[in-house]
């Protein structure tokens, strides 16, 4: 939903002509944003990773939505979300801090209802989605996720980390699938599946997987400076407070 900037990837890019760029190209809410895939051909020449970035959600210069899904088994959940997981959102709006955990825990179960009807039974993919509004004249900001897609919130002077890696290896995840009476052996759920929490994957369902999301509710301060949201081949090779550094060192968000 916006044009891309006419420059080259490595291209220094003035604040002045970011200005003008986003002034044309997105609301008032959001200052920049930016985005970049690499499909680590190295080890594959394959790319399951699809985000969704929308200034002026629901044709309201108020509202953004940025999504990341993260396939395994293929890429069709991914994709599946990528298409469809705004309309859905559309029907819940407005959230506020009140009905946000209700209203996108349901959604998140609708939509896995949606993705089982696609007989999409050995195939998921994690979700990590981060819709800001503005309500009562503050900056307000939901996040919510399955999986261990992360999203790190980079303050003036540190990071903090808004989303939960869900593995079937963390304390909480294993005590949970245990409870429900789940399988976890060797690390994954039933054996199969590193992850806990996901769309999709519904023959893991009965075993522990889960699609209830992680839902933090926060108002933007001056100190947030921007928000990092990736998929594990990112930080399985860098901490949240190396994206800090990385901002510490940026001029803009490309």
């Amino acid at each position: 939903n916006y044009s891309p900037m006419p420059i080259n990837s490595e291209e220094k890019v003035s604040n002045d002509a970011l200005e003008e760029y986003f002034e044309e190209n997105c609301g008032n809410l959001i200052k920049s944003f930016a985005d970049k895939e690499n499909a680590n051909s190295r080890y594959r020449d394959y790319m399951e990773d699809k985000g969704k970035s929308i200034i002026n959600y629901d044709s309201n210069p108020d509202n953004a939505l940025f999504c990341l899904f993260d396939g395994h088994g293929g890429g069709e959940v991914s994709k599946y979300l990528q298409d469809n997981f705004p309309k859905f959102m559309k029907e819940i709006l407005p959230i506020t801090p009140e009905n946000a955990d209700t209203k996108l825990k349901n959604l998140f179960l609708k939509i896995d209802n949606k993705v089982s009807d696609n007989n999409f039974y050995q195939v998921g993919a994690t979700a990590c989605v981060v819709y800001i509004t503005r309500q009562n004249g503050r900056k307000t900001l939901y996040c919510a996720n399955v999986g261990d897609t992360r999203c790190t919130l980079i303050k003036e002077f540190g990071s903090k980390r808004l989303s939960y890696d869900d593995r079937a290896s963390d304390e909480n995840e294993y005590n949970r699938i245990l409870k429900q009476g789940g399988i976890v052996f060797g690390g994954r759920v039933y054996g199969q599946l590193m992850l806990s929490r996901a769309f999709g994957d519904w023959e893991l369902k009965n075993y522990g997987v889960s699609c209830e999301p992680h839902v933090v509710k926060m108002e933007i301060e001056e100190e947030d400076k921007y928000i990092v949201i990736a998929s594990d081949g990112v930080w399985d090779v860098m901490e949240d407070d190396d994206a800090y550094g990385l901002y510490k060192n940026a001029n803009n968000s490309k």
